[in-house]
């Protein structure tokens, strides 16, 4: 049963780990490509297809103020204002005229002049009365063109009937050097010269029209569609509020989200619309989406059958591993686990056995070190009780000398006790200034009963500087090469002690001055190499000290040492200030 939950909770994880983390992340990262190619290519389409339209709206322009010149160049031309304003021109005369004013252009369907003796109609039957476009053209009192929308015209042919559709533009006929009026005049264009102007937007999809400034269609390629309105599209109101030249307008038709793209045209202020639908422009972008989809379907089928097929390969084996694993977690160190499978699993095999082998090892090897530490801290312990029965044992001789009236014995006797309780006090690797001067001075006692008092120590100790803390037994080595080193070579060999402040306050500086001989720099060179440095050198050495200040207290601190030979030696202690704790202060620094 445990198999079978482990063999199923295995399979289930691979399966949710293929999904989480392979699958789920591709279809979310083409999504987010999808979506960011859509709004990529709508801002690309966007700017293409409001410049198309632009360029579209500027060629129609063009085609509509060409029309406006010319007609500004008949109304401004002489002939034609003498004969329409003489009412006693023959008619024949005037048609001959307007016919000439026709045959000069071929985008021009038709003209018609309306006077007071009469009403002329070349190459037009207007099923819109011109006496109503006289009156329309009446409530203006100047020549600037009126744009009429197109109308239907019926023209009987041959075969039946053919239908055209024009629009026009009405001018009054006005002489400006006299600024009479003497009638309208009104040019008929063939609807088809603007569908040939935008012919070229539909060519991806989408509905292409004109309107005028009521929202009436003037121009499409449904013909049937002119003369309707677009007022009750979503987009109409916007639309016509819209000053811009060009602009884009989302909406919503059919179900379906729209767009309406629009430029407009400044000689008559009618506009040119192309609306598309988003399904039409993302056509494309669906397809490959959908494609893609399948794939993922049929990727994720094939995925999901590998990982169910590779987890077969694991389970066994790894049952048996960590069968193995369960006797060596109950303490069974002997358990070596062999599998046959996969390399991988095979390796992992060998790494258990490794690992269980080596914990075998580690662990006879720590039994052993913890004999060999038990061992350790009872010879600690004895060594600790030596020097407890030494220093005990001095102060009983120390008595019987005083007893007998040995001084001098009994001076040296005191002061090698007063060093051994120091030397045995193992609470603190520090004490204070004043406690190693103490010591030093204990120290100088018994080195005169030596050399019959032929040295002098002196002390300029700076008082504030004697309750700082420093490293143990730091100054005793210095001093004592001082003495050997300079007893042999000098008659009457002087060393002085000096402390005091450095770098703000921050550094305690300790100075141990003698008029010795001085040191070669064959030998300073070796000082801070070697605990030793030769027989007249202490052996507990400068480099010793170094070292163990450096330890305690970083390496921008230490040992610096001024010497030539034949000038005696000096050596400089630098030490970072350090000040007793409550802690300290309360408990000391003695046995």
């Amino acid at each position: 049963m445990k198999r079978l939950k482990f063999y199923n909770r295995l399979r289930f994880q691979l399966v949710v780990i293929v999904i989480f983390f392979i699958i789920i992340p591709i279809v979310w990262l083409f999504m987010l490509l999808s979506n960011t190619i859509k709004d990529t290519f709508n801002e690309k389409y966007s700017t293409v297809a409001q410049q198309s339209i632009a360029e579209t709206g500027d060629k129609i322009n063009f085609l509509l103020s060409d029309i406006v010149d010319y007609t500004t160049s008949i109304l401004s031309n002489r002939t034609f204002l003498e004969m329409v304003s003489n009412t006693k021109t023959p008619d024949s005369d005037i048609n001959e005229l307007l016919r000439g004013f026709l045959a000069s252009r071929s985008d021009i369907d038709g003209i018609s002049l309306i006077n007071a003796k009469s009403t002329y109609a070349i190459g037009t039957n207007k099923t819109t009365p011109l006496i109503s476009i006289q009156q329309m053209s009446s409530e203006h009192h100047d020549s600037k063109p009126i744009w009429l929308s197109t109308v239907k015209q019926n023209i009987k042919i041959l075969s039946g009937i053919s239908t055209r559709y024009y629009f026009s533009v009405v001018r009054n006929i006005i002489d400006f050097n006299t600024l009479e009026s003497y009638g309208t005049f009104v040019v008929d264009i063939e609807e088809v010269l603007l569908e040939q102007a935008y012919t070229n937007l539909d060519a991806d999809g989408g509905e292409v029209f004109i309107i005028d400034q009521t929202g009436t269609i003037v121009s499409h390629p449904d013909k049937s569609l002119i003369g309707t309105s677009i007022s009750e599209m979503p987009y109409f109101v916007e639309l016509m509020s819209e000053y811009d030249q060009t602009g884009a307008i989302s909406y919503q038709s059919d179900n379906q989200e729209k767009i309406a793209f629009f430029s407009l045209l400044e000689t008559n202020d009618w506009r040119i619309v192309k609306t598309i639908s988003k399904n039409e422009l993302y056509f494309e972008v669906d397809q490959i989406q959908r494609i893609f989809f399948i794939g993922a379907g049929i990727y994720t089928a094939l995925i999901l059958m590998f990982v169910l097929g590779l987890s077969l390969q694991y389970t066994e084996p790894m049952l048996k591993i960590i069968s193995d694993l369960k006797r060596v977690e109950q303490g069974d160190l002997s358990v070596r686990t062999k599998v046959s499978a996969t390399n991988e699993m095979m390796e992992l095999s060998d790494s258990i056995n490794n690992m269980v082998s080596e914990m075998e090892v580690l662990i006879d090897k720590l039994v052993m070190e913890e004999r060999m530490k038990r061992e350790v801290e009872l010879e600690a312990l004895h060594a600790q009780i030596n020097p407890h029965f030494l220093y005990n044992t001095l102060n009983t001789i120390k008595w019987m000398a005083k007893i007998q009236g040995a001084n001098s014995v009994s001076n040296a006797i005191v002061a090698l006790v007063k060093l051994l309780r120091i030397s045995i006090n193992i609470s603190s690797d520090f004490i204070t200034l004043n406690e190693e001067l103490e010591y030093i001075q204990n120290y100088v006692v018994i080195q005169k009963l030596r050399f019959n008092e032929d040295f002098e120590v002196e002390y300029d100790i700076d008082p504030e500087t004697t309750p700082l803390l420093i490293p143990k037994l730091i100054l005793q080595p210095i001093i004592e090469n001082s003495i050997i080193y300079g007893m042999e070579a000098s008659e009457h060999l002087t060393i002085a002690f000096e402390s005091h402040f450095e770098n703000e306050g921050e550094d305690l500086i300790i100075s141990i001055k003698d008029n010795g001989p001085g040191i070669s720099e064959d030998v300073l060179g070796k000082i801070f190499k070697d605990n030793t440095t030769g027989s007249k050198l202490s052996k507990a050495g400068l480099n010793n000290v170094n070292q163990r200040i450096q330890l305690f207290c970083g390496e921008s601190y230490g040992l610096e040492v001024l010497t030539s030979e034949g000038t005696g030696t000096t050596v400089l202690v630098r030490l970072p200030v350090k000040r007793k704790t409550n802690d300290e202060e309360n408990g000391g620094t003695d046995v």
